[in-house]
């Protein structure tokens, strides 16, 4: 066999079902490997798609996605979405085409070294220069992608490797038990939650990859302690739950920075430094700080925990959840404020308002369907009104904070989860970098809606420049016809004058399964409130 042959069957072997990406000369082995495969083959209108794609499906399935390019610009487009996965702590097997290893040497046309290339934003970036360690470097890279902290591995591919004749056997997966440290560490924090009179959990994505949300809710419930999410761990705790604080992420304008002030203890869960810098929620009263996670805490300014308990998550916090004595609820105050001012709405008056095409995409999807956003003014809004009720159903990027994620996100959210209603929310900046989509989409038979909160420019970009200098520069655009626009991909579109219009054709396109597009015009005049 060739060892294109055996890659593929080692990716068999690792579970993979899709690959996302797009082919080239310098790996067609490897696509025609993929033939005789169970494994499906994406194909995407860019390759920063088929990142964001590999991405969004690892985030929402806990495996690692994999995408795939050929050589030279095709993996230059795809390294924006590998550093999203990077920085978002997300496990992706990024595969690129390469040149004949004796061609590399001097370099010659399309080649740049690209192991190189990706090892800034890898844990990993690896060539595969010998047919005979095609085993053992994919059972190392899917290893190294999954271990806590997550992240992406490059393997790069030489097209004369690939083609060689390659004998052996996929490696089998071997799953190592997370050890447990810091027993004694344990009984400390239950002493230090014992005397504490106002704590907090904060709730992290690390809780989400460690599989520990309802080992998460016993213990926050156990103790009767309130709870706060990162962004990417929204939901962990029902919106809805006495004891859910919604979200933190606005650095100084969160509904939720009083809870931070007052309290005396925190309690990071799952938290990564990345997903909320502790600058932005350590302040107030001095307080104690405790974590728990699967890997040691990172180190950061004003981020010393007074007590760190790592290993298996949901052992931790289950063995925390014995013979406890509920503390009071003093948040009670604070859990009103929150809800009153998310009911603090504006008048439904065209343009539409933000806070009320939020509450339409919300009130027109379930509680365990997905919202994909963008990112832009919007993505804001989402995060500050978006009231979540399970985990994974708002997908935002927290790490790169890459636009053009919401469209490809989409896509990746229905062909993991095909019987959930998925929302794409696009500015009209942002939607435009991807559009294109929309054919996949259509392709795959993978319907979604996209709203586009359509402002006609870089609307917080705007309000900063105004804000620091008294003028602006560089973020008015023009728009399409964005109906006219999604029907040439046949797709439907439509545009709506009101949240109650946007609410009503929003229902009816997700009831009809549709690959649609809403075009919304929105008053971003208040963005000056969401300034961090």
């Amino acid at each position: 066999m060739r060892s294109s042959d055996l890659l593929v069957r080692c990716l068999e072997k690792e579970g993979v079902r899709r690959i996302f990406g797009i082919p080239g000369e310098e790996n067609l082995d490897v696509m025609d490997s993929l033939i005789d495969s169970d494994i499906d083959f994406v194909l995407t209108k860019h390759e920063c798609s088929a990142a964001f794609m590999a991405e969004i499906a690892a985030r929402l399935s806990g495996e690692p996605g994999v995408c795939l390019s050929t050589l030279g610009p095709g993996a230059t487009n795809l390294v924006t979405g590998v550093a999203d996965a990077y920085l978002c702590y997300t496990p992706l097997i990024a595969l690129t085409g390469q040149v004949r290893v004796e061609r590399a040497y001097p370099p010659q046309k399309q080649y740049i070294d690209l192991v190189e290339l990706f090892r800034p934003v890898t844990k990993a970036s690896l060539s595969i220069r010998a047919p005979q360690r095609i085993p053992t470097i994919v059972r190392g890279a899917f290893d190294t992608a999954r271990e806590e902290r997550p992240g992406p591995v490059h393997l790069e591919l030489p097209e004369d490797v690939m083609r060689c004749e390659a004998k052996g056997e996929p490696l089998p997966a071997s799953l190592p038990e997370r050890p447990e440290y810091g027993r004694g560490s344990l009984r400390h924090i239950r002493e230090m939650i014992d005397s504490s009179t106002s704590p907090v959990i904060l709730a992290g994505y690390g809780t989400l990859r460690a599989k520990a949300q309802e080992a998460l809710r016993c213990f926050a419930r156990s103790w009767n302690i309130p709870v706060l999410h990162t962004w990417m761990g929204s939901g962990i705790l029902p919106f809805d739950d006495p004891l859910s604080l919604h979200t933190v992420g606005l650095r100084t304008h969160d509904f939720m920075r009083k809870a931070f002030e007052a309290s005396d203890l925190v309690i990071a869960v799952g938290y990564d430094v990345m997903e909320f810098q502790p600058v932005f929620w350590n302040i107030g009263t001095r307080k104690n700080i405790v974590y728990l996670g699967a890997a040691p805490a990172d180190a950061a300014p004003m981020f010393s925990p007074d007590l760190q308990a790592v290993g298996h998550l949901s052992s931790m916090l289950m063995q925390l959840t014995k013979t406890v004595v509920k503390k009071a609820d003093w948040c009670a105050d604070l859990r009103v404020q929150l809800h009153a001012r998310m009911a603090e709405l504006p008048g439904d008056t065209p343009p539409v308002k933000p806070q009320l095409a939020v509450k339409a995409v919300r009130e027109a999807l379930g509680r365990k369907d997905i919202a994909v956003s963008d990112v832009g003014a919007h993505l804001l809004w989402m995060e500050k009104l978006y009231p979540t009720y399970h985990e994974n159903t708002l997908i935002a990027s927290n790490g790169l904070i890459s636009m053009g994620i919401g469209v490809p996100g989409a896509i990746a959210a229905k062909l993991t989860y095909p019987d959930r209603k998925v929302v794409a929310v696009c500015g009209d900046g942002g939607f435009m970098m991807t559009s294109s989509e929309l054919e996949t989409a259509l392709r795959l038979n993978a319907p979604f809606v996209t709203v586009i909160f359509e402002d006609r420019g870089y609307g917080m970009i705007k309000v900063r420049q105004e804000r620091n200098f008294g003028r602006s520069i560089g973020v008015d655009f023009s728009n399409p016809d964005f109906i006219k626009y999604a029907e040439s991909f046949g797709a439907e579109g439509y545009k709506v004058e009101s949240a109650a219009e946007l609410k009503e054709t929003l229902k009816r396109c997700l009831r009809e399964d549709a690959l649609a597009v809403i075009d919304v015009p929105i008053d971003y005049s208040e963005n000056s409130r969401l300034a961090t």
